[in-house]
């Protein structure tokens, strides 16, 4: 299995700012394991994380690995906010979410953490990545506030139930659907966490806003991906990835 690797700042900045250290500085696993050549990539997000992307994903780390050695777990949920992977979600002030909606806080971090330990079973990895597509029903529910929190804990969760603290992450950016949209600041609030995140020591962010579509009569594309464009995404997913780990490697 695996091895265990002068201006006065408000105090939720600071908050911010040690979450942030979490992600930009892990432990190494221990160094004398031996190496296998197998990598796990887990992918969760909600309906931009499609069929596609994990298809076109897996074909391109299969290229670089060779399919035995590349192995590919997805969990994904459509029109899902990050608190359904985060049990300890921490409501913006002032968007109190009833108790019954409160109940759902973690429900897809079950199922996600069941499928990679069933294959990680009799089974050990060179590196794990975590790949996610994930952040438009967050913006349009004006809780971006937040997000940033809410991903470092679902990020550490999956470090310690791994355990592998050198697990690293490919965040997609949502595209620029709302470029257009009056009071649009918390979709843009979105997209900047998700790059901040995404330049953390150790991971990565891969741009989506040439993906999505868009012509004269649609000019701030769509929402969602076309399939040519989840194909698209799925070989960034790949390439960013495999970028990270042949930097461990060297």
């Amino acid at each position: 299995m695996f091895a265990k690797r002068k201006k006065k700042i408000k105090p939720e900045r600071l908050l911010k700012f040690g979450l942030a250290l979490t992600l930009a500085f892990v432990a190494p696993v221990n160094a004398d394991e031996p190496k296998t050549g197998k990598h796990l990539f887990i992918l969760s997000g909600q309906s931009n994380m499609t069929g596609t992307v994990k298809a076109a994903f897996a074909t391109r780390v299969a290229e670089r690995f060779g399919k035995e050695n590349a192995v590919v777990v997805m969990r994904m949920r459509s029109g899902r906010g990050i608190r359904f992977w985060v049990a300890d979600y921490g409501q913006p002030t002032g968007r109190g979410l009833t108790d019954k909606k409160m109940n759902s806080n973690g429900k897809e971090y079950k199922p996600l953490i069941e499928a990679a330990l069933a294959a990680t079973k009799d089974e050990s990895f060179d590196t794990v990545s975590f790949i996610w597509m994930q952040g438009e029903s967050d913006a349009n529910n004006r809780l971006s506030e937040v997000y940033e929190e809410s991903f470092v804990k679902l990020i550490n969760k999956l470090k310690k139930d791994l355990a592998r603290d050198d697990l690293h992450f490919v965040i997609g950016r949502i595209n620029d659907y709302a470029r257009s949209r009056a009071n649009n600041e918390h979709w843009q609030s979105v997209r900047e966490t998700q790059v901040k995140l995404g330049q953390t020591p150790g991971n990565a962010w891969v741009d989506t806003d040439d993906l999505n579509g868009g012509d004269a009569n649609k000019p701030d594309g769509d929402i969602h991906f076309p399939k040519k464009g989840a194909a698209i995404l799925g070989q960034r997913f790949a390439d960013k990835a495999i970028e990270l780990i042949t930097k461990l490697n060297k």
